[in-house]
């Protein structure tokens, strides 16, 4: 059995915010639309709300009558937040006086890079697949169906996205050649008014070919972008451990999977990596790999993608390794033949680098 974890970055449509180069690039469209949908969803408008809303409209160029912001719209569906004569000003008084919402503007991906996605995973070939940045189970359907069954020998006749908190439709999801007999989201689960997860931990129980059950845990943690000081990573990782182990006495076999967004090393990591029996599969004797990351050109402050498995799997790992033909970097390794200098912003399989472990269970 081969269990895997691959972040994706969406299949089929990704907000425009975060298809830059850098996120430093549309991170201010991205935080001024959490920002803004945060005062709209306030039950009363303050003056306070209506000046900062004020603002970010216009610094946005939100406040026409026809927005040309190639990143943000403003969606209205009834009622009306502003008008603009004599002079702009809200003239909403709370979330009850109009509907609508500011969302991130989309753009289809190449039909390359989709086709190199599909062709990262049936090069690993996983029976598990955990799918990082995934827009919708109906996109992961489609995908399957499309794009990837082509590729297969054998289907994945199973897949599950859970909506997740993130409002970019950047979701965590399985594929599986076995069962899904349960899950359980913890998207609402919180500390204080602020909910802990980014997207969700979601629980999945999974039948094995032997009879036995399988947790996985997928996870996307806070990126640094919007964590910088990774605090909020260092809680999501806390309550990973805690729900990991109120579980893994029933559960001996389980892993935590997906991308943490910090390297091994960091404080925010430190929970889940050093206070708890799970250990990552690239940290294990059976990963030879000449590299140690798993983002972009691999070094060791790149490896930001886990597999992290219990005792009980450890016992049974017969192989390690990552699959990085869908991205360039050709002084390290050899990509897919139709991603070049020219084309791999475009073309690549995404900025990851898929993380498999096989396993005699």
């Amino acid at each position: 059995m081969i269990i895997a974890t691959f972040n994706v970055e969406n299949l089929f449509e990704r907000p425009r915010a975060m298809n830059f180069p850098t996120w430093r690039m549309g991170q201010g469209a991205i935080d001024a639309a959490g920002e803004l949908n945060a005062l709209i969803n306030k039950r009363v408008y303050r003056d306070a709300d209506k000046r900062r809303m004020l603002h970010l409209l216009r610094k946005h160029r939100l406040l026409t009558a026809r927005p040309n912001n190639p990143l943000l719209e403003l969606r209205k569906v009834r009622g009306q937040l502003f008008e603009c004569t004599p002079k702009p000003r809200i003239v909403a008084n709370g979330r009850e006086s109009w509907a609508g919402w500011v969302e991130l503007k989309t753009e289809p991906l190449a039909d390359d890079a989709i086709t190199n996605t599909a062709r990262v995973i049936a090069e690993v070939n996983p029976d598990i697949l955990v799918l990082v940045e995934v827009e919708s189970r109906p996109a992961v359907q489609h995908f399957h169906d499309k794009v990837l069954r082509p590729l297969l020998q054998q289907p994945y006749p199973y897949n599950m996205v859970i909506d997740g908190n993130d409002e970019r439709g950047i979701d965590v999801g399985i594929l599986s050649r076995y069962p899904i007999q349960r899950m359980r989201s913890h998207i609402n689960d919180a500390k204080g008014e602020s909910r802990i997860f980014s997207r969700d931990c979601p629980e999945y129980y999974i039948e094995l070919p032997s009879g036995r059950e399988l947790l996985l845990l997928p996870n996307h943690f806070a990126s640094k972008g919007s964590d910088a000081t990774g605090k909020r990573r260092r809680l999501q990782a806390a309550a990973v451990r805690s729900i990991y182990e109120s579980l893994s006495k029933r559960y001996p076999y389980a892993a935590v999977a997906g991308d943490f967004n910090d390297d091994p090393e960091s404080a925010a990591l430190a929970p889940l990596l050093r206070h708890t029996n799970l250990r990552d599969a690239m940290a294990l004797r059976q990963y030879r790999g000449a590299f140690p990351g798993t983002y972009q050109r691999a070094t060791v402050r790149e490896k930001i993608d886990y597999l992290l498995l219990s005792p009980a799997l450890r016992k049974h790992v017969q192989a390690v390794d990552v699959c990085r033909k869908g991205f360039y970097a050709p002084r390290k390794w050899e990509s897919f033949e139709n991603i070049n200098q020219a084309n791999k912003d475009r073309f690549q399989a995404s900025d990851h680098h898929c993380l498999w472990a096989a396993l005699d269970v």
